[in-house]
């Protein structure tokens, strides 16, 4: 994905997106992301509601309603980061995985195999 990001919104001149300048460029990746999620969204809900015929009770979703705004507003930076220096931005992004592993073993008490503490210790010093 970040490589077609990184495609999208490396350079304006290179970009196939349509019609954008320097002023819109970040908005109209940020509102194509956005509208992209939106329609996965009705499609999972009509497959949800109408072929599994499961309740959708909004209400008893709030931790799921808390992760969709909290992805919503990391992909909103995300646009911004990958649209100002890319080779900068993306292995920062690339990051959380590793970061999330350590506040899982951290607050979680989550615990790792040896592989995965490798895995930590090679990302991190690569």
């Amino acid at each position: 994905g970040t490589f077609f990001d990184a495609y999208y919104l490396d350079d304006i001149a290179t970009t196939p997106l349509v019609n954008v300048t320097e002023e819109t460029f970040e908005a109209v990746a940020n509102t194509s992301y956005e509208l992209t999620f939106f329609i996965c969204a009705i499609i999972l809900f009509v497959f949800v509601k109408f072929i599994k015929k499961q309740d959708f009770a909004p209400k008893l979703q709030g931790n799921r309603l808390a992760a969709a705004i909290f992805e919503t507003i990391g992909q909103f930076f995300y646009v911004y980061a990958l649209s100002g220096n890319g080779v900068v931005a993306a292995p920062m992004i690339a990051s959380y995985c590793i970061v999330s592993m350590i506040l899982s073993r951290i607050f979680l008490k989550e615990k790792l195999t040896a592989s995965q503490y490798i895995t930590i210790i090679i990302a991190i010093i690569i």
